[in-house]
């Protein structure tokens, strides 16, 4: 075989092998692309399922603020009958003082029910919040591993 054959035979195995250097890097490069995507969609479903989280605890609060002020007067009530007289709630309205009585009564239980179902809301929001930023940290660490720039400016 002459030389210059097996120079040209060289030089397409070099051709052939720099072709599927070629391919594989941007196979790699796609591979890493949606990855990335992926990532991202990751952090905008965590971000929208921690701002709803963040809007239904606001409206629960205020609920629970509201139920507050009303088990709040519901005692004032109470106390307001029993300081009537000092010998107790005077007989004519001791129905009235009763009724009022058995719902503040009543009320205290479900304020302490509504009360740990509101903080259990904040655990599950505070939850759904710190995934949401391990996400963006990861995000970040993975687009400076990448070498593409991330606007820190926005934090």
């Amino acid at each position: 075989m002459s030389r210059s054959r097996i120079i040209l035979i060289l030089a397409g195995v070099a051709l052939v092998v720099a072709a599927v250097e070629g391919s594989f890097a941007l196979l790699q490069r796609r591979r890493t692309l949606q990855e990335l995507r992926d990532l991202q969609d990751r952090v905008y479903t965590a971000r929208v399922s921690a701002d709803s989280c963040r809007n239904e605890l606001a409206y629960s609060d205020r609920l629970f603020q509201r139920y507050d002020t009303f088990v709040d007067s519901l005692r004032r009530d109470v106390r307001g009958y029993e300081a009537m007289d000092s010998r107790g709630v005077p007989r004519e309205m001791y129905d009235e003082y009763l009724a009022r009585f058995h719902a503040y009564n009543d009320s205290v239980a479900s304020w302490h029910r509504k009360a740990d179902s509101l903080k259990a809301r904040q655990a599950v929001c505070r939850q759904l919040a710190e995934a949401h930023n391990l996400l963006v940290d990861s995000l970040r660490r993975r687009l400076a591993r990448e070498g593409i720039a991330t606007d820190s400016s926005s934090r």
